[in-house]
């Protein structure tokens, strides 16, 4: 499907779908957008209460199941082969079960292509019941679902059994709810007379409307749907349980006294998983492919800080290793400039008129790659100290969050609310969707896509699939999706990334993905899983949206201000490259940096050049900054400045032939640079503590931030006992180069398992992010890096890189890595 042939499609959608019963065009007998059926209290009531009688009778069964035999269940489960596990559902289910992971997402695609949106679906139970399918089932997802149902009330699900057929009802792909003015249905207790209880408007007014409105309870027909669909989950999770205890079945009741209660209930927290590479947590993805077979998540924003404050110190990271490496400055340009849709050749097989052989070309490249490093840095700083204001304030009025006020404390809920908008904007106004847009000039990609010619003085590009080959079709799907507000609405958002992500760990899939794509959906998902915390507020973010237009004025100038050295960011950092584009192409190889290679005089000298020419521009960089914009870089953050305090630029020391009966090397020595010190003030939130360095130097008062010699010497570090795997792995990473050892390669899995071993559980996020939180040291801070892809293995380039991020971090550096030889 072409750009254009989509568009079309949610045009339809959004005239005809979206608007539903408000469009007169939809109101006719028949109609898919009118509610179902009218009902009659009486004929409600009695109703809601079969319901209700019958779905607390199949728990108290399915509980009962549980507490007695989760054990034996669990066990018999997993030693089933995939095969059979699938017969099982498929048995229990009754109606062919949908095979695939998502089948609302497959079958809204297989019925509804081209430019008409049919309404009404053939396979409803794709979208009522989006979770009970083989793919996912047939693993530990089934006991998961059987333990969380049987051991929480039907009411900890109402909602959430609600809210997982959005698309089916936003759609109107299933029949819409039936209709009863003048109620509100109460879905919560365990017992008939609490779960299924009408309020009557004329008898409780006030609070029948404010519970219904603000999404504490249902409408009635809302609440019927719910009933449908918890009526078909317990009777078949109850027939699962059958087939698999079939032989204690036969014998009687699996409920027989001669079955104790047993003392230990199942584990349905988050553990790490038992692997060889060491403390591994489950990643991200699955636990969000889980999240619909367990008991609704709570807000969790230690998490939420423990992310953001990781992603920030990489973003500094990346900010010093733009002006200390090189090659590392070197690869950044070249990535951006290879995911550029301006780089496609034409139907015609004609450059674009502005492609990459003219220098204005490269200019936007490089601009943009400066100004998003700086952009970086200011967003995931902000975003940390509003998470961090936020559970500050959740303290502050946590005698408040009972369920039973229906209002937050108004500073809690601007708070919230302005979390909630600042990542909404972010996602939807710039990055990384915006970068995303052009995967098709990736390389692994560019192949299957072309560009129209482009029109004179036009800057919109349409680009489009050179066939129907099947390449890439499901993720693509996805995008375009990714891509249109509207389609966002109806999928939602988080649901749409979860999908890619999804998609992408299948490995034909994820070939096509390179890594500058693998960290934009890193980045995207670290966005929504923000957003998916906020949502899981309950039952308070079911009235964000209306909050939201009460304090939106507020809100928007705060905002507004917050950010407001970051909106600048672009435009400062375009007037300056118009000056110093020339000293940052790559082209002539001036960055050319062989770190990677034995050291010799010429490899040394053509590091030192590189080092020389990263630093010239980054002197013209600061220089034209300063006389642009009369001030610096730094105060240009104002307070969203990152800090280095006693950082100081690495660099390589000029070559001594070594004497014959030594083998004296060429060494890196510490470079003292004012490039961010001088200007550096204490910020609103601290940076988390890190271990000292006493470095020695020579003070300067340059604002330029001309380099100094400077000599680092680390405090006293504890010292790791390790065994030959994980020491290997730190030998590399804190390489010291001469002319007799070459660096090698580092297998992820080993560095994985060599973190693992110094204390650090590790979890991956998203796309290519892996993050490592302290488990078993004396610091507090995460770190983060990328798993390479598609190779296996850290290039030493990289790996040095890794190395020196440790060693600002912690401290570390290759002495405190010893071989235990009792390991």
């Amino acid at each position: 499907m072409s750009q254009a042939e989509f568009a079309e499609m949610a045009r339809a959608i959004g005239d005809l779908g979206l608007r539903g019963a408000y469009d007169p065009l939809n109101v006719y007998p028949g109609s898919p957008f009118l509610p179902s059926r009218t009902l009659k209290y009486d004929a409600a009531v009695k109703e809601v209460r079969a319901h209700s009688q019958s779905i607390l009778s199949q728990w108290s069964t399915l509980r009962q199941i549980v507490e007695r035999h989760h054990e034996v269940l669990g066990k018999r489960w997993n030693k089933k082969s995939k095969k059979m596990q699938k017969e099982i559902l498929q048995k229990a289910w009754g109606a062919p079960m949908s095979p695939t992971h998502r089948p609302d997402y497959e079958a809204y695609r297989r019925e509804n292509t081209g430019s008409r949106h049919i309404g009404r679906s053939k396979t409803p139970d794709a979208y009522l019941f989006p979770y009970i399918n083989l793919e996912d089932l047939a693993s530990t997802s089934l006991t998961l679902f059987i333990n969380s149902r049987g051991l929480n009330p039907p009411s900890a699900f109402a909602r959430a059994d609600l809210l997982a057929i959005n698309l089916g009802s936003i759609s109107h792909s299933i029949p819409e709810p039936a209709f009863l003015g003048g109620y509100t249905l109460c879905l919560e207790g365990s017992t008939v007379e609490e779960y299924g209880k009408f309020l009557d408007w004329d008898v409780e007014p006030e609070q029948a409307t404010t519970l219904m409105v603000h999404r504490r309870h249902f409408t009635p027909g809302e609440g019927l749907q719910v009933l449908e669909i918890q009526e078909r989950i317990y009777p078949f999770l109850i027939q699962c349980c059958e087939i698999v205890l079939h032989d204690l079945k036969s014998e009687g009741s699996l409920l027989d006294e001669k079955y104790p209660v047993l003392e230990q209930a199942p584990l349905s927290s988050i553990q790490a998983l038992p692997s060889n590479d060491g403390n591994i947590l489950p990643a991200l993805s699955t636990i969000s492919q889980e999240a619909p077979y367990r008991l609704p998540a709570q807000l969790d924003l230690d998490r939420l800080k423990g992310i953001f404050a990781a992603k920030r110190s990489a973003a500094s990271d990346h900010l010093w290793a733009m002006r200390e490496d090189p090659g590392y400055f070197a690869e950044e340009i070249k990535d951006w400039s290879e995911h550029r849709n301006d780089r496609l050749p034409d139907t015609n097989g004609q450059p674009h008129p502005t492609g990459p052989h003219t220098i204005d070309f490269w200019h936007r490249v490089i601009r943009n790659v400066i100004s998003e490093a700086y952009q970086s840095y200011m967003n995931w700083d902000n975003l940390h100290r509003q998470v961090v204001r936020l559970s500050e304030l959740m303290d502050k009025h946590k005698g408040d969050l009972s369920p039973e006020n229906v209002k937050l404390p108004d500073e809690l809920m601007i708070q919230m609310l302005k979390f909630r908008d600042y990542v909404s904007l972010k996602i939807c106004a710039d990055t990384p969707i915006h970068y995303m847009m052009n995967i098709q000039s990736s390389p692994a990609l560019r192949q299957y896509f072309v560009r129209a010619p482009q029109a004179p003085g036009t800057v919109n590009m349409e680009i489009m699939p050179r066939s129907n080959d099947p390449i890439f079709h499901r993720p693509w799907g996805m995008l375009l999706i990714l891509w249109t507000p509207q389609q966002r609405e109806l999928f939602g958002l988080v649901d749409v990334v979860d999908y890619l992500e999804y998609l992408f760990q299948d490995p034909a899939e994820k070939k096509l993905l390179s890594p500058y794509m693998a960290d934009r959906l890193a980045d995207l998902g670290i966005y929504t899983r923000a957003l998916k915390e906020l949502e899981s507020f309950h039952p308070w973010s079911a009235t964000f949206d209306a909050e939201y237009k009460i304090h939106a004025g507020k809100m928007l100038v705060d905002i507004g201000k917050e950010g407001e050295p970051l909106i600048k960011m672009p435009e400062q950092v375009a007037a300056v490259m118009h000056h110093v584009t020339t000293y940052a192409m790559i082209g002539d190889g001036k960055f050319k940096y062989p770190v990677d290679k034995k050291r010799n005089k010429q490899t040394t000298e053509a590091m030192i050049q590189a080092e020389q020419n990263l630093d010239f521009f980054w002197e013209q960089f600061d220089g034209f900054w300063k006389k642009l914009h009369r001030t610096t870089v730094q105060k240009s953050m104002m307070h969203l400045a990152p800090v280095y305090r006693g950082q100081s630029l690495q660099r390589t020391q000029p070559w001594i032939e070594p004497a014959k009966e030594s083998k004296q090397q060429s060494t890196e020595a510490g470079i003292g640079s004012t490039l961010w010190a001088t200007e550096t003030e204490q910020k609103t939130t601290p940076a988390l503590a890190k271990p000292k360095q006493k470095t020695k130097g020579v003070a300067t008062n340059s604002d330029q931030g001309a380099p100094v010699l400077a000599v680092t010497q680390p405090d006293e570090q504890p010292v790791f006992r390790v065994d030959k795997r994980a020491l290997k792995v730190f030998n590399t990473l804190f390489f010291t180069a001469n002319q007799s050892s070459q660096p090698g390669e580092v297998p992820w899995r080993d560095f994985l398992y060599a973190m693992t071993c110094t204390g650090f559980a590790a979890q991956k996020l998203y796309g290519s992010i892996w993050q490592f939180t302290p488990t078993a040291l004396d610091v507090e801070r995460s770190i983060q890096f990328h798993e390479p892809h598609p190779a296996v293995k850290m290039q030493y380039n990289v790996a040095r890189r890794v190395g020196r991020r440790l060693n600002r971090a912690y401290g570390w550096y290759r002495e405190m890595f010893v071989l235990d030889e009792a390991i």
